[in-house]
């Protein structure tokens, strides 16, 4: 049976050694949305594939679909934006990971999703050489809440619509959805505190551009909460935490 031949735009988001000499790589793709696929010989000194099939690697993925098949075979992969700094620098490694295992858990395999696709890519782009990666990355996490149909509500009570007065703690409930006033907590369980400054970054950075990010500066505690809350939300929408933000957590 002929394997039909696709060509797309990818971004390598994981990977795990298969057999002696193979690798079947995760790619998350423009046009065809997470793509698993065996790269034969990729592990050989003298691969046809040379150093091109790295993690957090952009390029032009050529593949064979295995139809009725999750796993299909990678014909070529020419890597045009290697990221080589995200995997030289131990913080940026932690940020990007944490940005490709998002998207992983988060989409489907073969739902196409070019706007998810464009943000990973500018939040690569930007973690490389950002002076504030770590702001970078939050931004992108509720970029991608948006994207998956979850983002919070930052700006009245999920349960009565109720607003929040200005420059108040507020408390957050993952279960809920978002917000929760102070009549409205106590069926709220899993409900926390987060500050007025947390609060501020959460309600203004879904409607700023990723590239602009790093000019957002934060102090240590009120980005730790923001880390902590986006976390929070994504365990709920995923069903799990996200191992790179353990490895985040203890730098």
């Amino acid at each position: 049976m002929l394997m039909p031949l696709h060509t797309t735009e990818a971004i390598i988001i994981g990977s795990h050694d298969l057999a002696e000499a193979d690798r079947i790589v995760v790619f998350f793709t423009r046009t065809a949305g997470k793509v698993r696929a065996v790269a034969e010989g990729v592990r050989r000194i003298r691969s046809r594939f040379g150093g091109s099939v790295q993690l957090f690697s952009q390029g032009r993925l050529v593949y064979f679909e295995r139809p009725n098949k999750t796993l299909h075979k990678v014909n070529e992969f020419a890597a045009l934006r290697p990221h080589r700094l995200l995997r030289e620098d131990l913080d940026r490694i932690a940020l990007a990971s944490t940005a490709v295992e998002a998207v992983s858990l988060g989409v489907e395999e073969n739902e196409p999703s070019p706007g998810l696709y464009e943000a990973l890519a500018e939040t690569l782009d930007a973690l490389e050489t950002a002076g504030r990666p770590s702001v970078v990355l939050q931004g992108f996490l509720l970029r991608l809440l948006g994207v998956l149909g979850y983002r919070p509500e930052f700006s009245e009570c999920v349960r009565c619509r109720s607003r929040l007065p200005p420059r108040t703690e507020a408390h957050l409930s993952p279960a809920h959805g978002g917000l929760v006033c102070r009549s409205c907590r106590s069926g709220a369980a899993d409900a926390f505190v987060v500050s007025p400054e947390a609060l501020g970054f959460l309600r203004g950075a879904g409607g700023t551009a990723l590239r602009l990010m790093d000019r957002i500066a934060l102090s240590p505690n009120t980005l730790g909460e923001v880390a902590d809350t986006l976390h929070a939300f994504l365990c709920q929408v995923l069903g799990r935490p996200l191992r790179s933000m353990g490895f985040l957590g203890r730098l």
